[in-house]
């Protein structure tokens, strides 16, 4: 799928707290109750943190954070490494906590942990925890270095610093300190002599003033945003840290947590006026957003405003744009016009996969227009009525952006149809889908109400939410982060099914409160459209985009059984790695692999070689690093993907199949020439992936999935589908063997259909 950049400027607001939560995320339970809660300025631990924080996470006891922050129970927790030294240094001090009875006024030390960027391009961790100058800090050092190996010890600014299993740590004018970064301990080290910390920084000082502490707080400064994003996001998202920066001062927030989802509720400060762009929506009213209604199901991300009163937001909104010199006063005045004529009650863009791509769409809800607005319309253009369901030319392009931002520029505005209420602006194949109601089969709010996050989601009398269906989108999300986080956000991703982030404003009493949800769970099924009469998605024609798997390719070391990888690096050299992915070998090579590694015994010794294509041609590697003779071997079209082999004797001889260029399907022998009587295989819509290969009887068929449906080949390749007029085999059918020459099926209509193999003729299933 590709993603264009403008995703992520939304992506980034909608993960924001995502991002915080990889490094610190925190799962807790209510210890203290009412009587107990105090201002966070009371908490003693935020006088060890330095004044550049990025944010600020307090906690009523380091307890807390192994009940829950650490609870494996927490899908989210999963994020965490639990081979990092900091953690495993928390875990020992909670050790002590519970365990023996001179550490047990740990329990109740509040604690917090902050995050700093330490040096170029690198963010860490700083673990704070209140002890008190009565307590005996030598007895807990000693516990916490007790059986440790390696430890050095230095003395720096008066603080005696231990460096243990990757944690430099102190206790210190009643403070433990602890981080992955002997910089950043130091440095509180250094604030604690000269009296300074986090509370001289006056827009801190002034939040946690009237901050009430219950159990768990997170601060965040997004004035220092720009640090953390160099930290964790790939470099050509980092533009994109500057709204961040913009979107307030400060926010602070309490979460609420369950086994699959993270719920913070919190406010935005702004001590910069228009400066900050929540303050535009100060003392706005939202309505209940309906863009859920057209969207269809799997749309990847959308951003809705339902304001009553449009006029004043973008008055306040000017002055925003304005202040950050991206303000066309003339051009702007015009947009204003043009777009309170409709008398607009909500306008959302969303991003949309459609075809390989996502392709972005803005709509406007229109209210009823006043009687003279009507007669006037009606003598300079066609009716309201006489447009609907009709794909006309844009001719307003560039008025969304220059009225909301540059969000709108992420929109391809070629045509415009009116469906209902809605006006819909975008490339033109989508909006003609829109127009014929193809999506309204299926849409978003279906989706979602179908799943369990249905019961979390809410944007009710919001003025401006944002939904990120991560749902099938793992890819687009792993590939915000920088290289080296990749792996780990992906491993976790992929362990869930149903992935949402939801984030909403509500403007109340004069403050500009939010709420952001995360929600990741396994399900044991998603919800799915039925199937249409067409039988045909949009977009389908173009959807012609195929993944080629980049490696590690998994393969078996022959001699011991042991799994070892080859590899393709960088500089397109290929390298055998061992079952812990480090290298044995290297050889040369100059081109891309085309996405499989196959084993096969070319000479029928028991010995494996790696089989594998680049360009038009097939390699063959032993496990020595060899290439072995007779190969290579030259084929006539380029690869797409392959080769995928199928045992198809009854002596283990093998074919070789091949994804071409052309989207045609070819099978080849072990010498690599097509067999004579095989027909190739191609389909009209982008063939993605290869068959599968059954056995009906004495008889073996290829069942081929594509995005429009099934289809049922016989072993060389004639089309047994290819005269079912009625119905079609559905793309994720059961294949199912009943006898020598029948199957079950599901066809269109979500029906169940025997198949005869060798006629053709169905018969219903009761």
């Amino acid at each position: 799928m590709k993603v264009t950049k403008k995703t992520y400027i939304l992506s980034a607001i909608a993960l924001l707290v995502v991002v915080s939560g990889y490094l610190f995320i925190k799962y807790t339970i209510n210890i203290k109750d009412k009587s107990e809660e105090a201002p966070a300025r009371e908490l003693k631990s935020v006088f060890a943190v330095p004044v550049d924080a990025i944010a600020v996470y307090v906690f009523n006891s380091p307890l807390t954070i192994e009940d829950s922050y650490f609870n494996q129970k927490s899908f989210f927790s999963k994020f965490i490494n639990r081979d990092n030294p900091l953690y495993r240094f928390v875990n020992k001090i909670n050790f002590l906590a519970k365990s023996e009875a001179a550490f047990k006024y740990i329990s109740s030390s509040d604690a917090i942990t902050s995050v700093h960027y330490s040096a170029k391009s690198e963010v860490s961790l700083l673990f704070c925890l209140t002890l008190g100058k009565e307590q005996n800090a030598q007895l807990l050092s000693e516990k916490l270095l007790e059986e440790a190996e390696g430890v050095s010890e230095r003395k720096f600014n008066g603080a005696v610093l231990y460096s243990v299993k990757g944690v430099d740590f102190t206790i210190y004018k009643g403070f433990l300190i602890a981080s992955t970064s002997a910089i950043l301990t130091e440095s509180s080290v250094r604030h604690l002599n000269s009296a300074t910390s986090v509370m001289d920084n006056p827009d801190f000082a002034r939040v946690s003033k009237g901050t009430v502490f219950n159990d768990n707080i997170l601060f965040v400064n997004h004035q220092n945003l720009g640090k953390l994003f160099s930290g964790l996001v790939t470099g050509k998202y980092l533009g994109y840290a500057d709204f961040a920066s913009k979107l307030s001062s400060w926010s602070v927030a309490e979460g609420e947590f369950e086994e699959n989802s993270y719920l913070f509720k919190g406010e935005f400060l702004n001590f910069k006026g228009v400066g900050n762009f929540t303050s535009a929506f100060s003392g706005m009213t939202g309505v209940d957003s309906r863009a859920f209604e057209i969207l269809p199901f799997n749309t990847f991300i959308s951003v809705s405003m339902p304001v009553t009163n449009f006029d004043s937001y973008l008055f306040a909104y000017r002055g925003y744009r304005e202040l950050n010199k991206r303000l066309n006063p003339e051009v702007n005045d015009k947009g204003r016009e043009w777009f309170l004529s409709l008398n607009p009650q909500e306008v959302t863009i969303a991003s949309i996969p459609y075809g390989s791509n996502l392709e972005w769409v803005s709509l406007i809800r229109m209210g009823k227009q006043s009687g003279v607005k009507k007669f006037f319309s009606s003598l300079f253009s066609r009716s309201t009525e006489e447009l609907k369901d009709s794909v006309r030319k844009f001719e307003h392009r560039s008025v969304l952006k220059e009225v909301f931002g540059s969000i709108f520029d992420s929109c391809r505005e070629e045509s415009y149809c009116i469906k209902g209420d809605w006006m819909i602006i975008g490339p033109s194949d989508l909006v003609t889908e829109f127009s014929k109601g193809k999506f309204l089969n299926f849409t978003m709010e279906n989706f979602i109400d179908q799943t369990p996050v249905a019961g979390k989601i809410d944007f009710k009398g919001s003025p401006l939410s944002i939904i990120m269906n991560a749902t099938g989108m793992q890819d687009s999300v792993v590939s915000f982060f920088k290289p080296l986080l990749r792996k780990d956000v992906e491993n976790v991703l992929k362990q869930a099914n149903l992935e949402f982030a939801s984030f909403r404003l509500i403007p109340e009493d004069g403050k500009i409160k939010y709420e952001l949800l995360l929600y990741a769970q396994q399900v044991d099924k998603l919800p799915s459209p039925k199937v249409m009469e067409s039988g045909k998605p949009a977009g389908w024609e173009k959807d012609s985009v195929v993944k080629v798997p980049a490696g590690p390719f998994e393969v078996k070391n022959f001699n011991n059984g042991e799994t070892e990888y080859l590899i393709q690096l960088p500089n397109f050299k290929l390298q055998l790695a061992d079952k812990d992915k480090k290298g044995i070998w290297t050889v040369p090579f100059t081109t891309p692999i085309r996405g499989y590694v196959e084993q096969v015994d070319m000479f029928g010794n028991g010995k494996l070689q790696m089989l594998f294509a680049s360009g038009n041609q097939l390699f063959l590697l032993d496990r020595l690093g060899r290439f072995v003779n007779p190969y290579p071997k030259r084929v006539k079209e380029l690869v797409l993907i392959g080769p995928k082999i199928f045992k198809t004797g009854e002596k283990g001889e093998f074919s070789i199949m091949l994804l071409h260029t052309d989207n045609t399907l070819r099978l080849y022998d072990k010498e690599c020439r097509p067999f004579d009587a095989w027909i190739d295989i191609t389909t009209k819509e982008t063939i993605k992936a290869f068959p599968e290969l059954i056995k009906a009887g004495k008889n073996r068929y290829w069942v081929l999935r594509t995005v429009l449906k099934t289809r049922i080949y016989t072993i060389n390749g004639i089309e047994v589908t290819r005269e079912l007029k009625r119905f079609e085999l559905l793309p994720n059918t059961p294949v199912k063997v009943v006898s020598e020459n029948e199957v079950i099926v599901k066809v269109t209509g979500n029906k169940n259909y025997k198949l005869n193999l060798e006629t053709g003729e169905t018969k219903k299933v009761k």
